[in-house]
């Protein structure tokens, strides 16, 4: 962890928000993973394709929908015009595949609900991710993190996604605190940072989740792993 500029703080720190995938959960990992089983168990209950090639068209359908499109093995199998039972074979293969998968990748990033309890004596604590609103809510339950939050912003708040001032100011709103008395976590640095910069926002780069958004957007601070927010938190 390290500082990346240097700022001079006069206000105080009173809320930390948090993007959610691939910040505070191991989105990407969990969605490469369980998608590849459900794309082995779809083939193996008669689509015939590889498993390879059923794998991209489940991503070619993420990138047109949206990742967390919730009828994409349904959208996959509609060219094929299989008749009913085959459909729903090869389909609720997929889908108990997908489901199985994520019960055994989906959690927390290491240190994350030790640094969440500590961060939460004496901040007050806020997810802002550009998911769906029950997406997030789900993926929240299931990792066991929706008790440390006392505010979810979700894109459905505002129907406009990060880097978007809307969300940022959004969920400010929410936490009645000022942007610039906020800390911002994300993996996502042209949407996470570059958006909360834009209000105002004190920021600090997950570098130990990124896999998309390097636009040369710079953060305050940058941290390797989860517990080291606890340094952060100290020098704001």
């Amino acid at each position: 962890m390290f500082l990346l500029f240097d700022r001079q703080y006069s206000i105080m720190l009173k809320a930390v928000i948090f993007d959610l995938d691939n910040t505070l959960v191991n989105f990407w990992e969990f969605k490469q993973e369980s998608s590849k089983e459900a794309a082995k168990a779809m083939v193996g209950a008669g689509l015939e394709m590889s498993a390879g090639a059923c794998e991209r068209l489940i991503f070619k359908i993420y990138e047109t929908h949206g990742i967390d499109y919730q009828l994409t093995f349904t959208e996959l199998l509609k060219p094929f015009k299989f008749e009913k039972d085959k459909f729903e074979k090869i389909r609720n293969a997929g889908i108990t595949a997908y489901l199985r998968k994520k019960g055994e990748i989906l959690r927390p990033y290491g240190g994350m609900e030790a640094t969440l309890h500590e961060l939460k004596k004496d901040y007050s604590l806020a997810v802002l991710t550009d998911a769906p609103r029950e997406q997030a809510h789900s993926r929240l339950a299931f990792t066991g993190l929706q008790n440390y939050f006392s505010q979810v912003g979700t894109f459905h708040d505002t129907n406009i996604y990060k880097p978007g001032v809307e969300p940022f100011l959004h969920i400010c709103k929410k936490l009645e605190v000022k942007a610039e008395e906020c800390l911002m976590v994300g993996d996502n640095l042209s949407r996470d940072i570059r958006g909360a910069k834009l209000v105002g926002m004190h920021t600090c780069f997950a570098k130990y989740g990124q896999v998309f958004g390097d636009d040369g957007t710079k953060a305050e601070f940058e941290i390797d792993k989860p517990v080291q927010l606890l340094e952060v938190v100290k020098k704001i």
